[in-house]
């Protein structure tokens, strides 16, 4: 599916705030009201806020027992920062699994996934579950794990993961965090033609196929694939080498798949977060981001590469079953598992 960035609406800031320099009018009584940014995004993280814990809530009282005593642990247990991405067979997950609850169980859950995500970011799960089943495995074996009491005034967050899907949620004050998050795909494309991260992998290839035709041979810093992304599933991260070209060197089209890589992977947020993680970048500078390729710029062979900045770090692995197999994820070197928000 087509993610660029006119259909995110996040590398222009008016597309959030619905209006020029950031103001917007509302009518109360006959009369307009100037609102601020700040104050619909405010709004918009409270809508947020208030569906995620809702829909949790809802999932809670589902439950009873040792569903509810699994699917329950506080805040400030060292589980919430436990993470993986590869299957429950090799890495077991604590919570409650999607195959493991009732019907309408499971439809708390998913609606609790559907409130915290964008629309594409919903469809996209949907499709990497989907997967499992090209490889014979269960779709529904993606857990659901609550963090603290939803909508209270301690921080709470919540968890969804399973085989190429981690989702994190994190409720700290006014924010919503929802960093770190993982994505993959296995196979890459289906007999059915389903790709669902298409985007992610080409706009990548377009932009460092044009950089090494206008001469930059650095945006190729290794000609072989790495065998994984360098970060792993650690709790936190620290920023990896500056390999590659800084976008200051590069020209508007170029700048624009940057763009596009970055809303397509925001993209799968609620908007508001979307939002909150690209004025990071923007105001940390758009041209310290830098792009860096490893391995064949030909399809289906091995590849990875990264986008990285003052604040975030975009990994993107492609090397095993011969470039058929996914693993990305996006890190916050401040505010993953909304760490230094309290």
């Amino acid at each position: 599916m087509t993610q660029g960035s006119e259909r995110f609406g996040l590398t222009r800031r008016a597309a959030v705030v619905g209006g020029i320099g950031g103001l917007a009018a509302i009518a109360v009584g006959r009369a307009a009201r100037p609102v601020t940014a700040a104050q619909t995004e405010a709004a918009g993280s409270a809508t947020l806020r208030s569906g995620m814990a809702g829909a949790a809530a809802r999932f809670l009282e589902s439950l009873d027992g040792e569903a509810l005593a699994r699917a329950s642990y506080a805040f400030g247990d060292e589980e919430r920062q436990r993470w993986h991405w590869t299957t429950p067979s090799n890495v077991p997950r604590n919570g409650l699994a999607l195959n493991e609850m009732g019907e309408e169980q499971r439809a708390r859950a998913l609606a609790l996934l559907e409130a915290s995500v964008s629309p594409t970011g919903y469809e996209k799960a949907l499709e990497i579950m989907s997967l499992q089943r090209d490889l014979g495995s269960d779709p529904m074996l993606y857990y659901v794990t609550v963090f603290g009491t939803p909508g209270g005034d301690e921080p709470w967050g919540w968890r969804f993961e399973g085989h190429h899907l981690s989702r994190h949620f994190a409720v700290v004050g006014d924010r919503v965090v929802v960093t770190p998050f993982f994505l993959g795909a296995w196979p890459t494309e289906t007999g059915a033609g389903l790709r669902a991260m298409a985007r992610e992998e080409d706009a990548a290839r377009e932009l460092v196929g044009s950089l090494l035709a206008d001469g930059r041979a650095a945006a190729r810093f290794q000609i072989d694939s790495l065998t994984e992304h360098l970060t792993g599933n650690r709790a936190r991260v620290e920023p990896l080498d500056p390999v590659g070209v800084a976008a200051a060197e590069f020209d508007a089209a170029e700048q624009a798949l940057v763009h596009e890589i970055v809303d397509t992977y925001l993209g799968v947020l609620p908007s508001v977060a979307a939002t909150a993680i690209l004025d990071r970048i923007t105001a940390a500078g758009f041209e310290e981001v830098r792009f860096g390729w490893a391995g064949s710029v030909e399809p289906g062979l091995p590849h990875y590469y990264r986008l990285q900045g003052p604040t975030f770090l975009l990994e993107f692995d492609n090397s095993r079953n011969s470039g058929t197999h996914i693993h990305s994820v996006w890190r916050d070197f401040e505010e993953d598992f909304g760490a230094n928000l309290a």
